[in-house]
């Protein structure tokens, strides 16, 4: 089934489903647009738009780009609302509780008065979790994207480039080459700032002998990609070798630890115990990784407190650091699916120090 026909299953009879954010919009309909309607019940979807969107969801409903069995309209979401309530004894209506504000839920309980509302809870979220094959090909699209344009900034590295510049080039290459945009604000921090796990880029230049940490992505046909890694431009001292074999090795064995059916604190254990072990466990404060899908940050995640199984399917990042005040910081991210007894990593740039 489709997630739009898991959704309309799961609804019983006298229920309908009312669906405002972007992303759950898209997830089950397959169309994009920062504002629209998704009506759903048991048999129907409509899909509300205004003249912004209306004409471009009919031409990729022509193109067979829209899941089955929605209709475009571009008005009478009001209408059918109430009328779903007075002809066909609909009498609950559920919301999404994580993204509705309480002044649209107040507006919608005091223009239906007839109807109650419910939270839907994380329903959608949780379909979410596990991607078909189809989203897994769409996510690793956006990460090869990613790693190209990581392979077409190491050699415009150098001194005296500032973080901005490195930023702007990494994001301008991968929209440049199909991108709808970059999944999140780039990270781009050098010498003592790479110790600022989410600094932002500034006119700071690049100076010799130090790190640079960049932490970005894109997004591609409806999917983010995610990657950070840490170069050397000219030479690493023995401490900044030490650190970075340190987080590397935090990696890899977090990355061995995935599979199937591992909760999320047994993976981030596996990285978190080794970076303690060799002295800097005060030094790595956020968790090991997060899901990400349609959303950079989505459930379930690699973290102390994720006590639930990982589900194959899932797609996370794996992104242990250190990070020490005022000299500089190392962080590693690739992406991995949880497949049944292993973790698939879905990048392919080495994770080896680069002295540029």
């Amino acid at each position: 089934m489709t997630p739009l026909q898991t959704i309309q299953a799961g609804l019983s009879k006298g229920e309908c489903a009312l669906f405002f954010s972007p992303i759950n919009r898209r997830y089950l309909s397959r169309f994009r647009s920062s504002d629209g309607i998704l009506l759903v019940t048991r048999d129907r979807a409509r899909l509300y738009l205004d003249s912004r969107y209306y004409e471009m969801a009919c031409l990729k409903e022509k193109e067979g780009l829209l899941a089955p069995g929605i209709e475009i309209l571009p008005s009478g979401f009001r209408q059918d609302l109430t009328r779903l309530g007075e002809e066909e004894e609909v009498k609950t209506v559920l919301f999404e509780d994580q993204s509705l504000t309480v002044a649209r839920l107040q507006s919608l309980e005091k223009t239906y008065p007839a109807l109650t509302f419910q939270p839907m809870g994380t329903r959608v979220e949780e379909m979410r979790t596990v991607k078909t094959e189809e989203e897994i090909g769409y996510i690793a699209r956006a990460q090869k994207l990613a790693e190209e344009a990581f392979l077409y900034i190491l050699p415009r590295l150098e001194k005296g480039r500032t973080e901005k510049a490195v930023a702007a080039e990494l994001e301008y290459y991968m929209k440049l080459h199909g991108a709808e945009g970059a999944s999140f604000g780039t990270i781009c921090v050098s010498g003592t700032r790479s110790s600022l796990p989410h600094g932002s880029p500034t006119e700071n230049p690049i100076e010799e002998n130090t790190f640079v940490t960049m932490d970005f992505g894109c997004l591609l046909d409806g999917y983010c990609s995610d990657m950070t890694r840490t170069v050397c431009v000219g030479k690493a001292s023995d401490e900044m070798r030490l650190v970075y074999e340190t987080v590397l090795a935090a990696h890899e064995a977090a990355l061995a630890k995935v599979a199937a059916g591992v909760t999320g604190k047994e993976v981030d254990a596996a990285a978190r115990d080794l970076i303690a072990k060799a002295g800097f466990g005060e030094y790595f404060g956020h968790s090991t990784g997060h899901g990400i899908g349609m959303q950079v940050h989505e459930a379930p995640g690699f973290s102390t407190r994720a006590e639930g199984k990982t589900p194959a399917g899932a797609v996370l990042s794996i992104e242990p650091g250190i990070y020490l005040p005022g000299k500089f910081g190392v962080r590693i991210e690739d992406l991995v699916v949880v497949r049944e007894g292993f973790g698939e990593s879905l990048n392919a740039t080495s994770k080896e120090l680069l002295e540029l």
